[in-house]
């Protein structure tokens, strides 16, 4: 008999080992639990905050962009009538008889000119001359006058040439246009 006794001593203390191994369990499960939806919250912050990032880093992008476009077409319309005045002045010279020393200095300004328009067309501004008796498109021209002819609508002059940035106008060719009799 003794030895159900130690049996029956032995099963108790098990049962016991078991309920308390089962507690912890039960508990490691509870914290396992708490960890993965800590986890859950945690990555879905780091989503969050990685989408944010991703807007930020494009909106930054698009405002860079935007004030770059901005400062070359500021660029472009502060030199534009600059470029105008040293082509009055070189068409002035036409007429005019020049001896050596003046004849160098009118080419200097024709360097001159020819120089900053490679600049220009380096930032990306394009000079744009329409050709006559092509169709008048007022996104592209301005008319500055109009004269009577048998086809409206066509450009029967170029007064000053236009300029586009990035195919952006900046300013419109300013033209004579025709219209019907």
């Amino acid at each position: 008999m003794k030895k159900n006794i130690n049996t029956k001593g032995v099963q108790e203390k098990n049962v016991e080992k078991y309920k308390e191994l089962e507690g912890k369990i039960a508990q490691l499960a509870l914290t396992i639990d708490a960890v993965e939806d800590e986890k859950l919250v945690v990555t879905n912050q780091l989503k969050r905050a990685l989408a944010d990032y991703h807007n930020l880093e494009a909106n930054t992008n698009k405002r860079v962009g935007l004030l770059y476009m901005q400062s070359r077409k500021s660029l472009a319309e502060k030199l534009i009538p600059i470029v105008d005045d040293l082509t009055m002045a070189i068409k002035s010279k036409e007429g005019m008889e020049f001896n050596q020393n003046t004849l160098a200095w009118a080419n200097g300004v024709v360097g001159i000119l020819n120089n900053l328009e490679k600049s220009l067309e380096e930032i990306g501004l394009k000079k744009y001359i329409p050709q006559k008796g092509s169709k008048f498109d007022p996104q592209l021209q301005e008319a500055i006058t109009v004269i009577e002819d048998k086809i409206p609508g066509l450009i029967f002059d170029v007064i000053q040439p236009g300029y586009l940035l990035d195919d952006t106008v900046i300013r419109p060719s300013r033209v004579v246009v025709t219209k019907s009799k």
